[in-house]
């Protein structure tokens, strides 16, 4: 009786900690200021990535796009979409958008769009999955970048895997 109660405990103890890890470890994801529709701005309107994100060919960063950008097309609304409706509230607000990132690497990791993009010239999707046929902003990143998925593109590609190359 003494040993099914221990083994009893034992199994609760290690669900519970199961779920407390599972529960700290699974973030909510990234809410957006508005769904941003990728599919259609691509798709459907001809935008090019560097329209948005104007770095990514010649710096390390490629850039969230800013008020100025949206308000190059969207002063005034163009649809009765009431996402638009809000883009526009934002914008004649004067706050900007406020776009946030949904790819966050480590401090000690060095990552260059330019040097992937413009020079080794993987496309957008390589590392940000289907973002182009995205009808909303995604709360997490779509691809799962880490190191074994950058060092299994290195590999890949025949490109160096020395620590230096990424790590600062």
């Amino acid at each position: 009786m003494k040993r099914s109660r221990i083994a009893l405990a034992l199994v609760g103890l290690v669900a519970l900690l199961v779920i407390l890890y599972a529960l700290f470890s699974y973030s909510a994801g990234i809410d957006q200021p508005i769904a941003f529709n990728h599919r259609l701005h691509i798709e459907d309107n001809g935008i090019e990535c560097i329209e948005c994100h104007p770095y990514f060919m010649g710096h390390a960063v490629s850039g969230l796009p800013g008020g100025e950008v949206c308000a190059g097309c969207h002063e005034e609304a163009m649809t009765e979409s009431p996402e638009e409706k809000k883009l526009v509230e934002l914008l004649q607000a004067g706050d900007g958008v406020g776009f946030q990132k949904t790819f966050n690497l480590p401090d000690h990791v060095y990552y260059s769009h330019r040097r992937h993009v413009a020079i080794a010239q993987l496309p957008c999707e390589n590392c940000h999955g289907k973002i182009a046929e995205s009808l909303s902003p995604p709360r997490r990143p779509l691809v799962k970048v880490d190191m074994d998925f950058c060092m299994g593109c290195h590999d890949d590609m025949g490109v160096t895997n020395d620590c230096i190359a990424c790590h600062r």
